[in-house]
């Protein structure tokens, strides 16, 4: 029987064209339809992320008004800002106070008496350092008494919490340098005061000797061998002329809900302290901002929508019109119905004047987007802010159901999540589609060809066949004649 090396050689026929346009006949046609369900679940998906995208950044503006603490917020200023620096919180009550700064707060410094340097030996016993209420002892022996071992002992000592040693270089008044051992409390404040007892191994703990040298007290003014840089004191301010002191430079409790912090005394040509102003006000561009980018962040999610669900009907020469991704998609209708109905309803609890966005000028335009009437807000917050924060804040304010609802329909499981989870089964089905699609063409083009194979191998027979017999006959003729 013949063979054939290549499809069509035994025939002399484009069996190859053929089997592919016939492949192609049966398979182009499920590829374009798969293809474009894929690119329509795949433009669905896309277009809820943006949308869902949308509905977040709408959430994240809610922060704010959702909570009726933000209402009370409260701004403070000083006339002054070289004098002092101010913040107040939502418990301060609004008002003007005349604040005058006498003298700032400053930690208790103490320098030694001269020694030669740094390595020079002080003596031997113990020495109790206190500072305020706080003490704390060190043993010094002959393997650690020089004066930068004792600097390095106080500073590493576990229970030192309140005061910090250093060595200082001076000049010793004949044309050379000494050393001072410097004592700087951590903490400001008249609290705050260094004392340096000394159980000297000499035996005389006061006597300028060995590791008295190190002795201050300083109530004993003949006996005490540091001298005070600075003093341990407490910073002053007055109030509306009454005076106020603080450990630190910061006063918390003068004003109720106000933190002041001291930086600098002012005083006039004669030296007196002068005065200005703490001023704390209603933070009333704060609340108006957050109302502006309420709205804004709206509106940027309803142009979302409308563009993801709008229809542009057929021009001439169009065929049909276009249709946004999400045209008539539920999950996107649902969750725009729900929340245009959250703002327009009523609040409950709120009062019968400033129970809806509109009481306070806050309107819905022909499109859906929202405006304000500034001239209505301003007049709102300035005369009924407590009516505008019951309008806005709390679970069954517009804010605080606004965001009940983004958080249902963004959360896990939620509105979007669901839809997305459909979509995406829907696309990986549509992928499983393709692949079957392939095996069945595959097996297909595999039958296709076996047959072809064969009508080839049987055509180039009979054509064989054929040529035999005619080669026959010529003979045969030949032969008669």
């Amino acid at each position: 029987m013949a063979t054939t090396s290549a499809l069509g050689s035994g025939s002399g026929l484009n069996l190859n064209d053929l089997l592919t346009q016939m492949i192609s006949s049966e398979k182009d046609p499920q590829v374009q339809l798969i293809t474009q369900k894929t690119t329509k679940v795949s433009t669905t998906i896309s277009a809820l992320g943006a949308l869902k995208s949308a509905a977040s950044s709408f959430q994240s503006a809610l922060s704010d008004l959702k909570s009726p603490n933000f209402f009370n917020s409260r701004t403070a200023t000083a006339s002054n800002t070289e004098m002092f620096s101010v913040t107040a919180d939502g418990s301060a009550d609004a008002g003007n106070y005349d604040i005058s700064v006498l003298n700032l707060a400053s930690a208790n410094k103490i320098a030694s008496g001269n020694f030669a340097g740094p390595d020079t030996k002080v003596g031997t016993g113990k020495l109790s350092i206190s500072v305020g209420e706080s003490a704390f002892d060190i043993d010094i022996n002959s393997e650690n008494n020089t004066v930068a071992d004792i600097r390095d002992a106080i500073n590493n000592a576990p229970n030192n919490t309140g005061v910090k040693a250093s060595l200082l270089t001076v000049s010793d008044g004949a044309g050379g340098t000494a050393t001072k051992l410097v004592l700087t409390a951590k903490d400001t404040g008249a609290n705050s005061q260094i004392a340096v007892s000394v159980a000297d191994d000499d035996g005389d703990n006061t006597d300028g000797s060995g590791l008295s040298q190190l002795y201050y007290s300083k109530s004993d003014t003949t006996n005490s061998r540091f001298t005070e840089v600075k003093a341990a004191q407490d910073a002053t301010i007055t109030v509306d002329g009454f005076t106020v002191t603080s450990a630190t430079n910061v006063f918390d409790e003068a004003i109720p809900g106000v933190s002041i912090t001291a930086l600098k005394p002012v005083t006039d040509a004669g030296n007196n302290p002068t005065s200005a102003t703490l001023s704390v006000a209603v933070d009333t561009d704060s609340i108006k901002a957050a109302i502006q980018k309420f709205v804004t962040a709206y509106n940027s999610y309803a142009f979302t929508y409308s563009q993801l669900t709008s229809y542009t009907p057929a021009t001439a020469g169009q065929t049909s019109g276009t249709a946004g991704p999400l045209l008539g998609n539920s999950s996107a209708n649902l969750l725009n119905n729900r929340l245009r109905r959250d703002l327009s309803d009523r609040v409950d609890g709120a009062s019968a004047n400033f129970n809806t966005l509109a009481a306070i000028g806050i309107t819905t335009d022909a499109d859906g987007s929202l405006k304000i009437d500034d001239a209505k807000l301003n007049k709102a917050i300035n005369g009924n802010l407590s009516d505008v924060a019951k309008l806005f804040s709390g679970d069954s304010g517009v804010a605080g159901r606004l965001n009940s609802r983004l958080t249902d329909a963004l959360a896990s499981n939620g509105l979007f999540d669901n839809t997305q989870k459909t979509l995406q089964s829907q696309l990986d089905d549509l992928g499983k589609q393709s692949e079957d699609l392939d095996k069945r063409m595959a097996a297909l083009e595999a039958t296709y060809r076996a047959q072809f194979t064969a009508l080839d191998s049987l055509v180039a027979q009979l054509k064989q066949t054929g040529s035999f017999l005619t080669q026959q006959l010529s003979n045969t003729n030949s032969s008669s004649s």
